[in-house]
């Protein structure tokens, strides 16, 4: 499997968790993001880049006038 090819499945991986599991965000959820950006040797700014537009789709979908 190309590169490519796992990244589309990787975002549709981590759309489906965060539809599943939900968005919260207090403190204790932003120091674990800089644990998972350490933990996944990822710069916290370009994770928050990354998760940012994902959990506005989820957020816009939870609020869509569609239901």
């Amino acid at each position: 499997m190309d590169p490519k090819r796992q990244g589309e499945i990787a975002l549709k991986l981590v759309k489906h968790l965060l539809r599943k599991r939900g968005v919260t965000l207090s403190q204790d959820n932003m120091r674990e993001f800089g644990n998972v950006a350490k933990a996944i040797e990822v710069p916290v700014e370009e994770l928050k880049q990354f998760a940012k537009p994902l959990m506005q789709e989820v957020l816009d979908e939870c609020f869509s006038v569609k239901q």
